[in-house]
């Protein structure tokens, strides 16, 4: 069975101990690459870190079967656009369970996952 595991040396660390204190079971830290970035976590209201995790492992998953991002743009400012929406396109030559997967994986509601 293979797991993923994407972290940076030391940052969940300072991450778990800054967010211990918090009284609504949220994370309030925004960090990491904006292009993988769940649309919670963008809003600043506190989000769960595991739905967000699913999202990001979701963008990866599109990465290794499309060779591109599912969310690129020049400006933050619309790649939060797209972001939010969950505004991108399957290749073609994804099957239709692929596009499914990723589309619920993707979805911008956190509740849903």
């Amino acid at each position: 069975m293979w797991e993923i595991r994407a972290r940076q040396k030391g940052w969940r660390e300072k991450v778990a101990k800054s967010n211990a204190q918090t009284q609504d079971g949220l994370l309030h830290t925004a960090c990491g690459t904006p292009n993988y970035v769940a649309p919670e976590v963008l809003k600043d209201r506190g989000y769960d870190g595991t739905s967000s995790d699913i999202w990001s492992c979701g963008v990866i998953l599109f990465v290794l079967m499309a060779g591109y991002l599912p969310f690129d743009e020049l400006s933050l400012i619309g790649l939060y656009k797209k972001i939010w929406e969950a505004f991108f396109s399957c290749p073609s030559w994804f099957s239709s369970g692929a596009m499914n997967l990723i589309k619920c994986i993707l979805d911008p509601n956190p509740l849903t996952v």
